[in-house]
């Protein structure tokens, strides 16, 4: 079926189960220019599905001297049916330049969520491949993803915005905490997870994660989403942090039940010496 016949967004026959998903892949890169499989994705069933956002990020473990870290993210059908063909689809991955010197602040990567639109038939398999531009010293890390649904989410004004938060080392699956939704909730119309480095900073340290959503009241699985920024190792004996971060807010649609209890939590890809700041924002009318 041709993209442009796709129907504008409804409510899902199943008040209680999202429309909007969210999954993510990660990996290293490689150390020569050229292309990495950050990982596959298998959609669920249940399609077709539309594929409506891409993303993808890449950050140093180690800072090296004179070396660029960047390229470009892009889908490519492994099984199933993607319609169009997402060939060619080389969208940028944020650059970071190069330094000079013994001491270079911690990087900062910050999200940009791509519009696309591409019909996937259910459990159908989508490959995300990075493409290095430049070969580099030491592999950076990478993390990818995709989100969709069965519409695209259309967005609007925030009515109510809540959020949980905590602090974390690990790089195992852990808990944020639990937002509870006002009685007249109806809808959670946008998210955003903060991401940001507190304590002392650790040369060779990168940040870098992603949150997901889950609730006994809501069919939300898979719902993995990226944080508004991730940061690269910093290097040297006094460490500068990075510039502050934007929150970087993800258009939703997943229709709840007033008093709705949604689970938050967090998975680093490597585990830090001292606590990361974590907070997941739900805004919702």
């Amino acid at each position: 079926m041709p993209a442009a016949t796709l129907a504008p967004r409804t409510q899902p026959s199943n008040e209680r189960e999202a429309d909007t998903h969210g999954m993510v892949a990660a990996s290293a890169g490689g150390i020569v220019a050229g292309d990495t499989t950050v990982g596959s994705i298998v959609l669920p069933a249940g399609g077709p599905w539309i594929i409506h956002g891409l993303w993808g990020m890449a950050v140093p473990q180690t800072a090296t001297a004179a070396e660029f870290i960047g390229g470009h993210i892009r889908l490519s059908p492994s099984s199933g049916d993607l319609t169009p063909d997402p060939a060619p689809s080389r969208f940028p991955v944020p650059a970071l330049g190069s330094f000079l010197g013994a001491t270079h602040d911690v990087m900062h990567v910050p999200l940009n969520v791509y519009p696309v639109t591409f019909e996937a038939s259910g459990k159908a398999a989508v490959d995300l491949i990075y493409g290095q531009d430049i070969a580099c010293t030491v592999a950076p890390l990478l993390l990818a993803g995709i989100m969709f649904g069965k519409t695209i989410p259309v967005p609007t004004r925030d009515t109510f915005m809540d959020r949980v938060r905590t602090t974390v080392t690990v790089n195992t699956d852990s808990s944020v905490g639990t937002v509870t939704l006002a009685e007249k909730a109806t809808r959670i119309t946008k998210i955003a997870g903060i991401l940001s480095q507190d304590g002392v900073l650790v040369t060779g340290e990168e940040l870098l994660g992603f949150f997901r959503l889950d609730s006994d009241d809501i069919k939300m699985s898979p719902s993995q989403y990226p944080f508004s920024a991730c940061f690269g190792a910093g290097i040297g004996a006094l460490i500068p942090n990075s510039l502050a971060q934007v929150p970087h807010f993800i258009d939703v649609n997943i229709p709840v039940v007033g008093g709705a209890r949604i689970d938050a939590f967090v998975k680093l890809t490597t585990a830090v010496t001292n606590p990361a700041n974590v907070a997941i924002y739900i805004g919702y009318e």
